[in-house]
């Protein structure tokens, strides 16, 4: 393994002081990565995380910058709509080439809502070359008809338990049959192509899908197996067909890490969502 050293730093971002810190390797290579801190987190990450996957990056020669938004953790400022915190990102990158001098192009990697904000942000500075993105954020309101039924319904149909449970009375069935009765009526009407009445996907999600046609990098989308966001932005990619048809560029691959939950919080998840990531940096350091 490498050595690598972190170094801590504040720098402004309009009227706001951030905090952030670099984990720079032994010799430091043209291709770094910022990672954006998705939800209400802070640059450590759910159990460590963002630390480790950091580490793990200069370790294997890449640096690497995290840093706290606007009213998260140690920076300054009212907490603020992810999507509004793309000023943040660009005094972020700028002090990353500051303490990065070799620095020349830049990954940009996010979790969660950190992944819509990347997606929605990175075609607007030619500083960023590719995104790693991790289960990202789709979610307006309530889940679609379609998650619903394969995350919950179904599961539910098949577990001796649950139905214990609705038969002893510890759960109110009649909720469940009516909200089950709607989720089914819905697809039945997107199967018959029938108006379904409700509105349309809010503006966040239609800037990052054109975010992501207007993108001139490669995108790596990492998805978890056992995940609600996962799983509402596969049924969100597979049935609207712009969305099908920005996933299926050569410029995007999508992997899916079996058994892992919305943070990888678990060694094996997170050991198999760094490697993906390593090996997505190196490669796109090696093209020109």
């Amino acid at each position: 393994m490498m050595n690598y050293s972190e170094q801590g730093t504040v720098f402004r971002s309009g009227e706001n002081r951030l905090v952030g810190i670099t984990t720079l390797p032994a010799q430091c290579q043209s291709v770094g990565v910022l990672i954006l801190v998705g939800g209400p987190q802070y640059r450590v990450g759910s159990h460590r995380q963002f630390t480790l996957l950091s580490r793990s990056l200069a370790e294997s020669g890449i640096p690497c910058f995290r840093f706290d938004c606007a009213g998260m953790g140690d920076s300054e400022g009212d907490k603020q709509e992810f999507h509004e915190a793309r000023g943040d990102i660009t005094a972020a990158l700028d002090r990353f080439q500051e303490m990065v001098p070799e620095l020349t192009r830049v990954v940009v990697w996010g979790l969660c809502d950190a992944a819509s904000l990347a997606l929605i942000y990175a075609h607007q500075d030619p500083r960023v070359c590719s995104m790693i993105l991790l289960n990202p954020w789709v979610h307006c309101g309530d889940y679609s008809p379609e998650v619903k039924l394969s995350h919950y319904y179904a599961p539910l149909l098949k577990g001796r338990e649950a139905w214990q449970r609705f038969f002893t009375g510890k759960i109110d069935i009649w909720p469940a049959l009516k909200e089950f009765s709607s989720d089914t009526a819905v697809l039945l009407k997107k199967a018959l192509g029938m108006s379904l009445g409700v509105p349309t996907r809010h503006p966040f999600v239609v800037e990052m899908l054109e975010g992501l046609q207007r993108f001139k990098g490669n995108t790596l989308f990492i998805l978890s197996e056992q995940d609600l966001t996962a799983r509402e932005f596969i049924s969100l990619t597979s049935n609207e067909k712009r969305w099908k048809k920005a996933i299926a560029a050569t410029s995007v691959e999508v992997h899916q890490v079996p058994g892992a939950d919305h943070t990888f919080s678990k060694k094996p998840w997170q050991e198999e969502m760094t490697r993906l990531t390593i090996a997505w940096v190196v490669k796109t350091a090696q093209s020109a």
